[in-house]
């Protein structure tokens, strides 16, 4: 989820946001460029609109949430229906709103390697992925606009609120259709950019029969595999598909297209393409219709509107205020901020980009050494994922069927020790050397008394939406519409809040739901390829077929999560991973939720190691003015990197300090 500006203003009569994203990429005068605009220009306001009336949908949901739970809890009277309700509202959210993601290139991609290719190589790479996207979402919107011939001749219709069954279908097609003439479009764009690059017409269409070759060769590489081997053991064919899904994502292409396309792929290998075909029917539409996926668009957009509230500055203030006056009070007072912004927004990146935007310049003032300014809040900010309500735990519990409101708990404890031992390894760094964080002037006590009342609303917030998930009074997707409708209420009474920033903040939670469900299509795909290679299985046993300690492949895999975490986003990477690695981890005698945790400590760790750690590079952008380079930045990590091996031990040590919450509640569904 990339950070937004919060003082970013958007037009709106209905909102103009900035055209732009890979389809709109400026072309020549040649034909492809052409197609290219003509294609945006099309699609462009058609996609916009849809996407304007998906983030609507999202604020509607969470206040309809709240009104049945009113309802509920006041008048022991649900609405009727309001489970059907709220599923389908998120059917035409996620796909009202997902090729406008695409345009506004919003789909998450490993940009690792292509960064260091050039410019000729990406078109050619990025054209041949085009075709695949255009292909597959193709497929999609052709099998359920199939779907939806099919639901209307029999005449399906929902069992309460009695909502034909075609409507939802047709919008799964219209949606996916949408993406795929994006791609399309997409794709002649970066044909005219290789137009361009190539001297000579005769280079260009050699590359551009390359091109099409290989791009035919991957869409039934199944077939020609089938053809090839025939008798590959589905194991292998596992570890065949895997090591191309990874291979396609370290080039660039998008992560939910990626795992879609190596899932579809591998299964016209081991069940033919036309089950193949009956699989993606079903999975596209059942990827996202599931009731309990509501809770991602409701914590997303509380987030969101916490952001551009302009909270993290309050919250900011609250901390150095409150420890100001100790060395190093400044950075210290942003790594408490960063814990309270975090239990609100959920998302690191975010977390550390707005942090970084109001403390770093205050510190600054102060004479703060850059490498401990910059480390405080780079570490901070990875507090965002561990921190209730976590995306985070909100995905890892979709996927390993775990209680997401266990998740939450599970984190509070190791947040607090984490926030405090990041709070404390600054604290040591300035008692050394007094020069890295000089006291700040000292505040009077009617002034520090002000900037803690004036976060209440948050702290509010934060024991309503905790408070009710561990009392059993709410679910986690009745929390999130809590969660939601009460971030619009505190945004509503915040200065310089206004309907831009209103927008902004939907379209936003809008566009990252997209993101993630268009994952979770490609997590049915490939969960389905993976469950019939039996890779899980077979990784499980020859693990177990290991002499070593269990801890020993513990730690192996707590690398792994190391190694990702510098380079992705943890969504994604939870996704990528989970499906192989989760039955070893639960085969191994782990407590899964217990891991969960250790997990995304893991992935935060990653986030601020060298050589790459995307928090890192998130504030050298915040604090480029001030001339701080990388290298200054990670060398005032450091500190904090050993604080969370030290955290990450200590729980493993002692996994009750992560159980004793989530064990003291009463949680009767997995999802609940």
């Amino acid at each position: 989820m990339a950070p937004q500006d919060s003082d970013a203003d958007i037009e709106i009569d209905i909102p103009q946001l900035e055209s732009g994203g890979p389809a709109a990429v400026e072309a020549g005068d040649d034909a492809f460029g052409a197609i290219a605009r003509g294609v945006h220009g099309i699609l462009d306001p058609v996609c916009r609109y849809l996407c304007y009336a998906a983030a609507v949908l999202t604020l509607l949901m969470s206040i309809a949430m709240v009104v049945d739970l009113v309802s509920r809890l006041a008048f022991s009277n649900p609405l009727s229906g309001m489970i059907e309700l709220q599923t389908f509202m998120l059917v035409f959210m996620a796909f009202f709103s997902i090729a406008y993601t695409m345009l506004k290139n919003q789909h998450v991609s490993v940009d690792l390697v292509t960064s260091m290719m050039s410019a000729q190589t990406n078109s050619t790479l990025q054209s041949i992925f085009s075709i695949w996207g255009a292909f597959l979402f193709g497929a999609m919107s052709w099998l359920s606009a199939s779907r939806s011939l099919e639901a209307f001749q029999r005449e399906e219709i929902s069992d309460i609120i009695r909502m034909p069954y075609w409507v939802l279908y047709a919008v799964v097609a219209a949606g996916t259709l949408l993406l795929a003439l994006t791609l399309v479009g997409l794709l002649f764009s970066h044909l005219s950019g290789l137009f361009q690059h190539l001297q000579g017409r005769a280079k260009f269409w050699t590359t551009l029969a390359a091109i099409v070759v290989l791009a035919v060769a991957g869409m039934f590489s199944g077939l020609i595999l089938k053809t090839i081997a025939p008798d590959l053991s589905s194991p292998v064919v596992g570890i065949l598909y895997t090591a191309f899904l990874m291979f396609i994502l370290l080039l660039g292409f998008p992560v939910g297209f990626s795992m879609a396309f190596a899932g579809f792929t591998g299964l016209t290998f081991l069940i033919g393409s036309d089950v193949a075909f009956n699989v993606t029917k079903i999975n596209t539409y059942d990827s996202v219709a599931v009731y309990f996926f509501c809770v991602i668009p409701f914590f997303l957009l509380m987030g969101f509107l916490i952001l551009h509230a302009g909270i993290g500055a309050k919250l900011y203030d609250a901390g150095i205020k409150v420890f100001g006056r100790l060395p190093g009070g400044l950075a210290v007072g942003t790594v408490a901020g960063c814990g309270g912004f975090a239990a609100i927004c959920g998302d690191s990146v975010a977390s550390a980009a707005t942090m970084g935007s109001v403390s770093i310049p205050e510190m600054k003032k102060y004479d703060y050494d850059d490498s401990l300014a910059t480390g405080a809040v780079a570490a901070g900010g990875t507090l965002g994922i561990l921190i209730p309500p976590s995306i985070g735990f909100v995905v890892y519990g979709i996927i390993t069927e775990q209680s997401i409101g266990k998740m939450f708990m599970a984190g509070i404890i190791p947040g607090i020790i984490l926030t405090l031992g990041f709070a404390f390894a600054t604290y040591i760094q300035c008692v050394i050397n007094p020069k890295l964080g000089p006291r700040s002037e000292k505040f009077p006590a009617h002034e520090i008394a002000k900037s803690i009342f004036d976060i209440w609303p948050v702290g509010a917030l934060f024991a309503a939406v905790i408070g009710g998930i561990y009392s059993g009074i709410l679910t986690p997707t009745e929390a999130g519409g809590v969660g939601a409708s009460g971030a619009l209420l505190i945004a509503l009474f915040a200065k310089g809040f206004n309907r831009h920033k209103l927008f902004a903040a939907l379209l936003e939670a809008t566009t990252t739901s997209a993101m993630i469900f268009t994952i979770l299509i490609g997590v049915g795909l490939l969960g389905y390829f993976i469950t019939l290679t039996d890779l899980p299985l077979s990784f499980a046993n020859f693990l177990n077929t290991l002499d070593v300690s269990r801890y020993v492949i513990y730690v192996l895999i707590l690398l792994l999560y190391l190694v990702l975490g510098m380079v992705m986003n943890i969504i994604p990477m939870m996704m990528l991973t989970l499906p192989i690695l989760f039955p070893t981890v639960v085969g191994l005698g782990f407590d899964p939720i217990w891991f969960g945790v250790i997990m995304v400590i893991m992935m935060e760790m990653g986030q601020i190691t060298p050589p790459v750690g995307i928090n890192v590079f998130v504030i050298h952008g915040v604090a480029k003015k001030y001339n701080v380079s990388t290298a200054t930045i990670y060398r005032g990590i450091i500190p904090f990197v050993i604080v969370e091996v030290v955290v990450i031990f200590l729980l493993t040590l002692f996994p009750e300090v992560v159980l004793w919450l989530p064990n003291s509640m009463d949680v009767l569904a997995p999802l609940d």
